[in-house]
């Protein structure tokens, strides 16, 4: 399946260590449903300043075809909802939209990731933690600074007695300044 959907788009020539293939949202979608269906796996998503991209993998298939990077202009800003299709990406694409400013079309998930209302997208407003309902049910927040948590951040924990049934984080509490440090440097400054 992957390299019949990598047949339709245009190959970037030069990337390596696998191929990348500029493909239409068709084909993007195309490919979100073969996450869905689980003919594929995702390895990641995520955006520049122009695309999202998307790494896809087809266990099973030869070695050469097994793995491929989908990239999707995005001139107006927006690009087809993975996560509508497939959960695990909806977080990649709540840190797409706070990191690059894309919209996701069709997000069942479309509250900040990472941005606390300091940044463009949220604009300030509160954020929502998913509502809790059910009897006997009630909740505990954790963070952002605790002395169990390493890296800041705030949790909700969900549980019934001593059974937690939902677990919410909201991360990105700490920015390190790793990209404006890296533009520019050398290879041997940025190992460092």
């Amino acid at each position: 399946m992957l390299a019949t959907l990598a047949a339709t788009g245009k190959r970037v020539t030069g990337h390596r260590p696998w191929p990348r293939v500029l493909v239409s949202p068709e084909t993007w979608q195309l490919a979100s449903k073969g996450l869905s269906e689980g003919s594929l796996s995702l390895l990641g998503l995520w955006g520049d300043e122009t695309h999202v991209h998307m790494a896809l993998y087809e266990e099973g298939s030869p070695p050469a075809d097994a793995i491929a990077v989908f990239s999707l202009a995005c001139p107006e800003r927006r690009f087809p909802s993975v996560g509508k299709h497939h959960a695990p990406a909806i977080r990649l694409e709540r840190a797409i939209r706070d990191l690059c400013g894309f919209e996701p079309d069709g997000a069942p998930d479309t509250r900040p990731w990472l941005d606390h209302g300091r940044w463009r997208s949220s604009g300030g407003e509160p954020y929502l933690f998913l509502p809790v309902e059910g009897e006997d049910l009630h909740q505990i927040p954790v963070g952002p600074i605790h002395a169990g948590i390493i890296e800041p951040g705030h949790f909700r924990f969900t549980a019934s007695g001593e059974t937690v049934v939902r677990l919410e984080e909201r991360l990105g509490y700490v920015h390190k300044g790793i990209e404006s440090l890296m533009a520019g440097a050398t290879i041997e400054r940025a190992a460092r």
